[in-house]
């Protein structure tokens, strides 16, 4: 393909409507195109009447998409004038029709790029060879996304949001459990600031025949242990069963047992068992390999496995071996639980932590009693999928990542919508 043929189909201008056209390719690598469209005989778009040239001027755009190399357009713009009501305009031309130097292509490739969740908008800047500023106005002209209807399945969870224009350290994320496709993103996760957000759902998707909203589309309500969350559960979707997350009962469990490893290394008599039970910590962990060969431990002088390892934290430290099992029961029973066996086996994990004399699980028991109800809904399965955030929790990585690269960081609307943007495949740009 010919230098000409490839420039006209990149730019989606007909050979035809080409009056004449240079290449210049300069010192540096870079590429600059001077252009001349042909003639026409447009009309006055207020009154339609026959036109004239009026004038000539040049105009110098922005284009980058020739194999990364700097590409500027110089092209001679015409001006008409109405016969009529000699009103002024310019000749349409496939380039752009603002007075932005960029190209419709360029434009298009700066919001591809930002599609990515790793691209910061300064990296995206250099690329083009222009302004930040110039890249989050684009953005912010181009990528507005407006809330989704609500889902069968709401899972809600809460993202740290470490500095924006609220005060609020923490966003609330709403996501639909059987799609995986974030819903909205609030800049807060209080209880006023939530309630007003559904209120005004409410307000604004009320049916007067049905006399429901969109509120009532929700069946089940997937939260984590933020208490605010189940108490606007409750008040605002009231044919919606609540479920607390499996996902963070289990953390609140591990916390209580990391709390105890950390007792019984302050506790150690010996130097050795401190480095055991903080070098090797991980051998109390759910689904670790314990039967590994055998390595040699310079400090203990001999070849050991990581059960030999947490067996002998056990043995001295027989509290932990009964915590430790404690924690294992648990998590078993979590994943082998059904919605009928539900009830019955959670009450005898309430009783089992609530007699277990060690003072760290008091906390985990406590929690198993006020979210009985929630963790019971927790249970119920949709195809072969048990009600839970993980999908939230699968994208807080993505989400991290994206906080991390946006700058503007603190216009929570741009970042809204960049998090809207970036992990949903169908939210696109409108130009």
């Amino acid at each position: 393909m010919s230098l000409e043929k490839f420039i006209t189909k990149v730019l989606n201008v007909k050979a035809d409507g080409i009056q004449k056209m240079t290449s210049i390719e300069e010192e540096n690598g870079s590429l600059t195109l001077k252009l001349w469209l042909k003639p026409k005989n447009p009309q006055c778009p207020v009154c339609g009447g026959p036109a004239a040239i009026h004038g000539y001027y040049f105009r110098r755009l922005n284009h980058a998409t020739f194999a990364n190399r700097r590409c500027t357009i110089i092209y001679q713009e015409r001006r008409y004038k109405c016969k009529i009501c000699n009103l002024t305009f310019h000749e349409d031309n496939p380039f752009i029709n603002t007075s932005e130097g960029l190209t419709y292509e360029t434009k298009i490739n700066i919001l591809k790029d930002l599609k990515y969740p790793g691209a910061t908008y300064t990296n995206v800047a250099r690329r083009y060879n222009i302004s930040v500023t110039k890249v989050l106005r684009i953005f912010d002209s181009h990528v507005r996304i407006p809330r989704k209807p609500l889902p069968e399945i709401l899972s809600v969870d809460e993202h740290y949001f470490p500095s924006s224009d609220y005060e609020a350290l923490y966003c609330c994320l709403l996501m639909d459990f059987k799609t995986g496709v974030i819903i909205d993103v609030l800049p807060d996760r209080r209880q006023d600031f939530v309630s007003y957000y559904l209120t005004e759902i409410k307000k604004n998707t009320w049916n007067y025949t049905l006399r429901q909203s969109e509120l009532d589309n929700v069946k089940y309500v997937s939260t984590d242990l933020h208490e605010p969350f189940r108490n606007l559960a409750k008040a605002y979707f009231t044919k919606a069963k609540i479920c607390a997350d499996s996902f963070h009962v289990i953390k609140n469990l591990t916390n209580c047992f990391r709390n105890i490893l950390i007792r019984c290394r302050k506790q150690a008599l010996s130097e050795e068992m401190v480095y055991l039970i903080f070098k090797f910590r991980h051998v109390f962990y759910h689904n670790v390999n314990l039967d590994n060969k055998a390595k040699y431990n310079r400090r203990l002088k001999r070849y050991l496995t990581y059960r030999q390892i947490r067996n002998l934290a056990f043995a001295t430290f027989p509290e932990l071996a009964k915590a430790y099992e404690l924690k294992e029961y648990y998590i078993n029973m979590n994943s082998s639980c059904t919605a009928s066996t539900a009830a019955k086996m959670l009450e005898e994990a309430i009783d089992v932590f609530r007699n277990s004399g060690i003072i760290e699980y008091e906390p985990f028991a406590t929690l198993l009693i006020n979210w009985r109800e929630e963790i019971i809904n927790s249970f119920t399965y949709v195809g072969d999928s048990r009600i839970n955030n993980s999908h939230i929790e699968s994208k807080n990585r993505m989400l991290e990542r994206l906080m991390n690269n946006v700058n503007g960081f603190r216009n929570f609307d741009r970042t809204r919508n960049r998090i809207l943007y970036c992990p949903n495949r169908n939210e696109t740009y409108t130009l």
